[in-house]
């Protein structure tokens, strides 16, 4: 039979056995010597991958096979290369083909880790590299960043078929393609300096911050034939306990290595005097590095002159590069009234590395005491002299960009705003007027044409120009002041990114320069990209800050719609006390309005989440509360026939709950014209969901149409709306429902696997109610499948039953009763 008739298993099977393949004959090509037999082996591979990218076009959504791939954004660090002999053999290990897939080398910053990874790459020469460094985006770990000009960028080395913007119901489907293009081929892919990527605080453990990059990452620790190389200042939590992933604490140098760096840097001294000096200075490799080339500099390379510098005054961000930034203030002291102080402090007012046409911006600008009066002669002499005799500056491809260490760029930016913040605020400013012209289109329609913009809130902002800048361009020309960038372009890592400029701390200090209407706005923006990213958590700041505004304001109406999104989040986050405390607050806020569809809706609110709580007394409130919001809503001159959209879900579903199906299907049916009404993604979904949770009780005959109906139609299409409409509070409720369809269908394995996902969405996000639902299904399911033992499956009762009770989650209490009759049923059997 051929290929093209193949079965689609069949197609997988080939596809397995051929990437098994190939990692065996790289292995024995990369071990090989001789010259004859590399070539042999290259042939082999080669036919061997023609093969494989013959039959991927039988695979549905396979990426098309790519060769040949180099690109390499890592700066080239200058100096010798020292030690780490056990780091090296780690790397060699794995691309020979050990089984690792990741390695992540932790290490505080200035330890060498890129240095590490530039000397391996420049000797093991992979043919096919992805090399990238998130430090182009800045190195701070509170930095609130976008992955998407790394999706951006490694999507057009590959020549990826599907559109970044376009093509994605969710950022994890966006991270699982970009993982299956990488699959497919022996690749290097280097994520170099992820921190700024990762949260620093210990409550989230370094966990990513980017849906994508997670979804990315996870599918890598698992498969394929290539190497992923992580450099960080935080070990990235989602891959702690992954086989195929080594995390390797990268430590400083060892004392013989420091001192042979230092020789080779031309510093001179007997043995012992260096080791001190070694031993001083941390064993710091970066720390070191500028010591050496500044004694060589400025003292013939005496080692004893190290006792000459000033001693650094140190607060608690700068203690632990204390070291380094000792060495870099007696370099601005060397450099004071030249122009390589003035182009350090240039670079320092950025956080990525900087395309001379923009410095040549800030050049003819001619910025009073920093950039007046120096022709452009002068400023390519300094870069001459900071990159070859001083080293400051690190070697990029193509020679068009500058760039340092993140901390030279650190220290010379704090330096300049500390001690000159009207020249800082002057030069951000000229910035900001170059970034904000610079897009052809006045409202640019894609995330790249829009990157000079982002620039330039940045820019602005740290001019101290928030309210121009929140107007002419964040609001006006990226949001188009509808939310555009979220809402047409799913960029909401981008808009919490771009957000974050309005704040002194994140999430709850908007800066003081903003109109207050402004600052309320920019609270309710980020409590809503929080949410919606399942980080609820962290929304819970602006959202409190928010509700204290709009309240002083006596705004009602803003007021309710704060109190409920405090009351959701408190409800997933299973402080269900919170919630009905917070639920109670925004009905009282509406009825101080004349919303009456916001009096209804925040009723039908407070019934869900008194639903939740399940005793009997918060159940008879619920059932009320639906009642007299129908009765109100049905008055209205429309004559609305029932509660809709989410206030119509809540009620059925405690219809449900309570085996009351008189009006069920009516009820669903009226959601589902609504649906078509609105035209909203969101009440496609429950509308959908519903009608799958009415024909999945017992009580209504499922036959084998229906069977197909509720898998294909109401559950598969509820799903692919909630991974459009990109709400992670929501999501997990569509998972567990098709989880359980698919129990009862006997489709164990991908009941399995929408399990999976909640797991993910609820452990990450500490939705703990989501977490609940997932034990008692996944109990059900083990005692289904009939495969694990019973203390598996206790395990899961028991977690569910001490989440119960933690978080008042007592509308599970009759689940959790059934399944301890039945385990207890099992043991006496």
């Amino acid at each position: 039979m051929s290929d093209s008739n193949s079965s689609p298993a069949t197609s997988s099977e080939r596809k397995a056995r051929l990437l098994s393949q190939l990692e065996q004959l790289w292995k024995q090509h990369d071990f090989e010597t001789r010259v004859e037999e590399k070539l042999r082996l290259k042939n082999l591979i080669d036919d061997k991958q023609i093969e494989l990218n013959q039959i991927l076009g039988t695979i549905s959504d396979s990426p098309s096979y790519q060769q040949r791939i180099h690109s390499d954004r890592l700066p080239t660090v200058k100096g010798a290369f020292f030690g780490r002999e056990k780091e090296l053999a780690l790397l060699n290990a794995a691309w020979a083909g050990n089984g690792i897939r990741i390695i992540q080398f932790i290490a505080a910053g200035g330890t060498g880790k890129t240095k590490l990874i530039r000397h391996w790459l420049d000797t093991a020469a992979p043919e096919n590299l992805i090399a990238w460094s998130f430090y182009s985006q800045g190195s701070s770990e509170d930095k609130q960043t976008s992955a998407t000009p790394f999706f951006s960028h490694v999507f057009e080395v590959l020549k990826a078929e599907k559109r970044l913007e376009t093509d994605f119901s969710s950022p994890e489907a966006k991270g699982e393609y970009l993982a299956q293009l990488l699959n497919q081929q022996r690749c290097v892919l280097v994520l170099d300096g992820l921190e700024p990527m990762q949260y620093a605080d210990k409550a989230n453990r370094g966990e990513l911050k980017d849906r994508a990059l997670r979804a990315l990452l996870k599918n890598l620790a698992g498969s394929g034939i290539g190497l992923c190389i992580i450099t960080t200042r935080i070990a990235v939590h989602e891959l702690c306990d992954r086989a195929q992933v080594i995390s390797h604490n990268l430590h400083n140098l060892a004392l013989p290595d420091g001192v042979q760096l230092l020789e080779s840097l031309g510093v001179k001294g007997r043995k012992k005097e260096l080791e001190r000096a070694v031993e001083e200075y941390g064993c710091h490799a970066l720390a070191l590095s500028l010591l050496g080339n500044l004694l060589r500099i400025r003292y013939q390379g005496d080692v004893h002159k190290r006792l000459t510098l000033k001693s650094l005054v140190t607060t608690s961000k700068t203690k632990e590069n204390q070291h380094a930034f000792k060495v870099m203030q007696a370099y601005a002291e060397y450099f004071v009234g030249q122009t390589e102080l003035a182009l350090l402090s240039l670079l320092g007012l950025f956080d990525h590395p900087i395309e001379i046409e923009v410095l040549r911006v800030l050049w003819e600008a001619q910025i009073p005491a920093l950039t007046a009066g120096i022709d452009e002669g002068e400023w390519w002499e300094a870069i001459e002299a900071l990159r070859q005799e001083y080293q400051l500056l690190a070697e990029r491809v193509g020679g068009e960009e500058l760039d340092c260490h993140p901390l030279i760029r650190e220290y010379f930016g704090k330096r300049l705003e500390e001690g000159q913040p009207e020249v800082w605020r002057a030069a951000h400013a000229r910035l900001y007027e170059y970034y904000k012209n610079l897009p052809e289109k006045e409202f640019p329609d894609t995330l790249e044409e829009m990157q000079p913009l982002f620039h330039a809130v940045a820019h602005g902002c740290r001019a101290g120009l928030h309210q121009k800048v929140f107007n002419e361009v964040y609001w006006n020309r990226i949001q188009r002041k509808s939310y555009f960038l979220h809402r047409k372009l799913g960029a909401f890592s981008e808009d919490l990114n771009l957000i974050s400029n309005f704040f002194i701390s994140y999430w709850d200090d908007p800066v003081s320069f903003l109109a207050e209407d402004y600052q309320t706005l920019s609270l309710n923006v980020s409590a809503f990209f929080l949410n919606a990213s399942g980080r609820l958590q962290e929304a819970l700041k602006p959202a409190h800050r928010s509700l204290e505004l709009r309240t002083k304001q006596k705004k009602w109406l803003r007021a309710a719609h704060v109190a409920n999104t405090l009351s959701i989040s408190y409800l997933y986050l299973g402080d269900i006390s919170a919630a009905v405390e917070y639920s109670r607050q925004s009905l009282s806020y509406a009825d101080e309005t004349n919303d009456i569809f916001q009096k209804c809706s925040k009723r039908a609110s407070l019934a869900y989440i008194l639903h939740c709580a399940g005793n009997s007394l918060a159940i008879e409130e619920s059932l009320e509360l639906f009642k007299f919001a129908e009765s109100m809503q049905s008055s209205m001159p429309a004559k609305y026939k029932y509660l809709f959209s989410l206030s119509g879900y809540y009620y059925c579903d405690l219809l449900i709950y309570k085996k009351d199906f008189s009006s069920l299907l009516d009820r669903a049916s009226y959601l589902m014209d609504m649906a078509r009404k609105t035209n909203n993604l969101l009440d496609f979904a429950i509308s959908h969901l519903i009608y799958a949770k009415i024909y999945l009780q017992k009580e209504f005959l499922i036959n084998s149409e229906q069977d197909i109906l509720v898998e294909n139609f109401y559950l598969n299409e509820a799903l692919k709306a909630f991974k459009e409409y990109d709400d992670k509070t929501l999501l997990p409720l569509g998972l567990c429902i098709r989880a359980h369809y698919y129990r009862y269908a006997k489709q164990y394995t991908k009941a399995h696997t929408d399990l999976q996902e909640v797991y993910d969405i609820a452990e990450h996000s500490g939705m703990r109610l989501h977490l609940t639902d997932y034990h008692l299904e996944m109990a059900r399911l083990l005692i289904a499948e009939g495969k694990e033992p019973i203390n598996k499956i206790q395990d899961h009762v028991d977690k569910a039953e001490k989440l119960i009770n933690a978080t008042g989650y007592h509308r599970r209490d009759k689940e959790l009763a059934e399944l301890k009759e039945q385990l207890r049923n099992w043991d006496d059997e």
